[in-house]
């Protein structure tokens, strides 16, 4: 089985321009990740009472970025009241950025294939600020996980997985039903800033 994978990929990188459509099939994925995970923060903020808990520190105004050296994509997330909002796909005169080194890396974390920890520990990510900055913001990104992803994927990407009770179990469903509206409102306001 593994030979007849090895020899489709193998026939597949022999099409012309394949290193082109790979870097450019990466970069949409991340980008489109991105923007999932700028909406969940947004989400989360609202219904999730530890994220809550975790940002009740930060100094309103704060601003974080995501992104993917050396030409993106980004995300900007901003700390206002209570609550995070997602300003959208570009760096917006952040206070802290997490910088993915290259888009393999990106991926890995992304696709929930490696944790934020795990790729900070590996330096696969860059923190562009203050540390205590960047620690804050990877506790945040690992509470929006626990309510973003199912558990097989929270069993594979953290060494003790979280287990939630039956309160946030509800709170994830319910985050889970506020996405789909949450990115289709966030598509639309994207079209109508483009136009």
């Amino acid at each position: 089985m593994d030979f007849i994978i090895q020899k489709g990929l193998a026939q597949l990188r022999g099409i012309p321009f394949y290193p082109v459509i790979q870097a450019r099939s990466k970069y949409e994925l991340i980008d489109m990740t991105l923007t999932v995970i700028g909406v969940a923060f947004e989400e989360v903020s609202k219904r999730a009472p530890d994220l809550k808990r975790e940002i009740s520190t930060w100094n309103d105004g704060r601003r974080c970025s995501l992104g993917v050296l050396p030409m993106g994509p980004y995300i900007t997330l901003e700390k206002r009241e209570d609550r995070i909002h997602y300003l959208g796909k570009r760096k917006i005169d952040p206070h802290m950025t997490f910088l993915f080194k290259n888009l393999d890396s990106a991926v890995l974390v992304l696709t929930a294939q490696m944790s934020a920890h795990q790729a900070l520990a590996e330096s696969r990510m860059l923190l562009d600020g203050q540390v205590s900055y960047g620690m804050e913001l990877n506790r945040a990104l690992a509470i929006v996980e626990t309510y973003l992803f199912p558990q097989f994927i929270l069993n594979k990407i953290f060494k003790r997985s979280p287990t939630l009770n039956a309160y946030e179990l509800l709170t994830k469903g319910i985050i889970y039903a506020a996405m789909g509206p949450a990115l289709l409102k966030n598509g639309l306001k994207c079209a109508i800033k483009k136009q």
